[in-house]
């Protein structure tokens, strides 16, 4: 288990390297653990923002994205190191995602203190800001009119 001790990390960042800090030391991430469970994030592999070949990218490198990456699914997290706002747009190869794109859906599901809901196309600009990110859930929802959810 990856651990953030140092004044409790930071849990965008951290999700871009599969840690999350410590109960009771240093905040509670409960509710991220909560979002991996209703995901089935242990059915996933991890494809971090180091592997050349990853299936989702962003077009910064100051704001970096890892793939947690399911059967028709993913959930990925976007951390930025960048000292001010920033608009950053996705590139997704969809053939390794396994999504069609005529079907994906980009939600950010509610996470308490983490994150508000919210649904991002795929050719739209994601606002990020500094030292914050998303955990964005990547599917093939059957249409727009879907409430965000994880399963």
């Amino acid at each position: 288990m990856g651990e953030m001790l140092q004044d409790g990390g930071n849990p965008w960042r951290g999700m871009v390297f599969g840690m999350t800090d410590r109960m009771p030391y240093s905040g509670d991430p409960r509710p991220l653990w909560e979002l991996w469970d209703a995901f089935g994030i242990q059915n996933t592999s991890m494809i971090g923002y180091w592997v050349p070949d990853s299936p989702v990218k962003t077009d910064r490198q100051d704001v970096l994205a890892t793939v947690y990456q399911g059967k028709n699914r993913a959930l990925v997290a976007v951390g930025s190191w960048a000292p001010v706002p920033k608009e950053v747009k996705l590139e997704i190869d969809w053939k390794k995602l396994g999504i069609s794109p005529a079907l994906a859906r980009i939600i950010a599901p509610a996470v308490r203190d983490f994150q508000d809901a919210r649904t991002f196309s795929a050719e739209q600009s994601i606002p990020v800001a500094p030292g914050k990110g998303w955990l964005l859930v990547i599917d093939q929802g059957a249409d727009g009119n879907e409430q965000p959810s994880v399963r």
